[in-house]
């Protein structure tokens, strides 16, 4: 997977709470060194079950995700449930919180239904912003509101 901080720090909030699996609380510039330091890098994430529900100017999206990254103590592959929440800003959707919870090995899940289980190319964050978009965009139509 791409570590492309460049394109990661568009897709941040200036206010973004990030929470990893473990409890450690980083803000966008501890995440963005993270990144930048390769101190964790995120090998692949898959992303499914999610639902997204978008209101005015904010988004929250909820999920499960296989995750593989790697660390200074090896490589690991867990799954997560996950949620984020995105504001709009400038006509861009930005993460400003991310909270994740790893789930037990042999954890089956309950699941509402599939709806997003497509491997992002370019970037998980990017990848969520573009059906962020999409989803605000067709609220907006639906709704007979103006698009920003």
């Amino acid at each position: 997977m791409k570590q492309d901080v460049v394109a990661l720090d568009t897709l941040l909030d200036d206010e973004l709470d990030y929470i990893h699996t473990g409890g450690d609380l980083q803000s966008r510039s501890q995440f963005i060194d993270m990144i930048k330091k390769q101190t964790l890098v995120y090998e692949s994430i898959t992303p499914s079950d999610v639902r997204v529900r978008v209101y005015n100017g904010l988004a929250l999206s909820t999920g499960r995700s296989q995750m593989r990254v790697r660390s200074a103590a090896g490589v690991s592959s867990f799954q997560i449930r996950f949620t984020e929440v995105y504001v709009r800003r400038d006509a861009r959707w930005l993460l400003t919180a991310w909270e994740a919870t790893k789930l037990p090995d042999n954890a089956a899940g309950r699941s509402r239904g599939e709806l997003a289980s497509t491997k992002p190319e370019r970037g998980a964050l990017s990848f969520a912003a573009n059906r962020l978009e999409l989803l605000y965009r067709r609220s907006a139509h639906r709704l007979q509101l103006p698009v920003r």
